[in-house]
């Protein structure tokens, strides 16, 4: 008895190094979402800012800025967004192999952040070549873009759970 009873305990510890504590989950959960929708919500500001300046250089001037200049920037933005997805999947396939549900949980969190940084950037890129030329429609342009990848890539506290508990037997997607 003494020994199927070490046995249970071995089993059980076992579980507990495995998987994450609720508490764990909910926490990791609580961050990721609040840094995500901090850096989502950067963006309608760089559309405000935009809207006033664009709307005050149109009336002034053109612009003069070179037209390849112009494309080259919003090139720049569009790949970015590409790049911030691509980055994405290939962290997030990192963090399912990290031993611990909290490294695979904070890598998970670092995996977010990194790509909603990288889509913010293409919307400051479109800020900054609406400031440039005084066409908002840049700057709504890859705003929209950013806001729709972050929103299609927004962290799911199911996909944390699943991350924390075995992640070869559900991977993330």
């Amino acid at each position: 008895m003494g020994l199927s009873g070490l046995e249970c305990g071995e089993h059980s510890e076992e579980v507990q190094v495995n998987t994450a504590s609720p508490s764990l989950v909910d926490a990791s959960a609580r961050i990721t979402i609040v840094l995500c929708l901090a850096i989502l919500a950067s963006i309608p500001f760089y559309v405000a800012v935009a809207w006033m300046v664009a709307g005050q250089r149109a009336n002034a001037s053109g612009g003069g800025l070179s037209e390849v200049l112009v494309w080259a920037l919003a090139a720049v933005g569009i790949a970015l967004l590409a790049a911030a997805q691509a980055v994405w999947a290939t962290l997030k396939r990192g963090a399912a192999a990290r031993p611990t549900p909290a490294e695979r949980l904070a890598s998970y969190r670092t995996a977010t952040i990194v790509s909603f940084a990288m889509r913010e950037s293409a919307a400051i890129i479109g800020l900054v070549i609406s400031l440039l030329t005084g066409d908002l429609r840049w700057c709504l342009a890859l705003s929209a873009a950013a806001v729709l990848a972050m929103l299609l890539g927004f962290p799911l506290r199911a996909h944390m759970v699943r991350l924390a508990g075995d992640p070869a037997a559900a991977p993330i997607g």
